[in-house]
């Protein structure tokens, strides 16, 4: 159930008043802090996801560190335009990398791009289009994202 519930949240899927009890649930009663957004209440439901897979399996190893508070987002572009791309997202704050994109497309690279914006949140629908828009004016595409 708790994954449900996280990839619902992730999705931006659930109703408002829901995410709106949980929040208060777990601000008053619970490890999030006063002010908690729903990205951060469902990086701690991502972190209890990992938790509970890591109580459940036989060879338990270290207790599981909470996640990074941040999302990666992934962009395709051409080669000639991959270091003025990655320059230009270096500029916006984001922690950059890259790695060569899909056998299908030899051509291209795959940037990953990481940025504090925590889905649903507001600022993480506005990096997507942020991302979006800077992908297209290097003649590629943002291509998704993940933790």
């Amino acid at each position: 159930m708790l994954a449900i519930v996280h990839g619902h949240l992730f999705d931006d899927e659930l109703p408002p008043a829901l995410v709106e009890q949980l929040l208060n649930r777990l601000t008053h009663h619970g490890p999030l802090p006063d002010g908690a957004t729903p990205g951060e209440l469902n990086a701690l439901l991502a972190d209890l996801c990992q938790r509970m897979h890591w109580a459940m399996a036989d060879d338990h190893g270290d207790y599981p560190e909470p996640m990074p508070r941040r999302t990666t987002y992934y962009l395709d572009v051409p080669d000639d335009e991959t270091e003025t791309c990655m320059a230009a997202l270096t500029a916006l704050g984001g922690e950059v990398s890259r790695h060569p994109a899909d056998p299908g497309r030899p051509n291209n690279w795959s940037i990953a791009a990481a940025f504090p914006d925590l889905p649903p949140d507001p600022s993480h629908h506005a990096r997507i289009a942020q991302l979006s828009a800077l992908a297209h004016r290097h003649g590629g595409e943002m291509t998704g994202f993940g933790r």
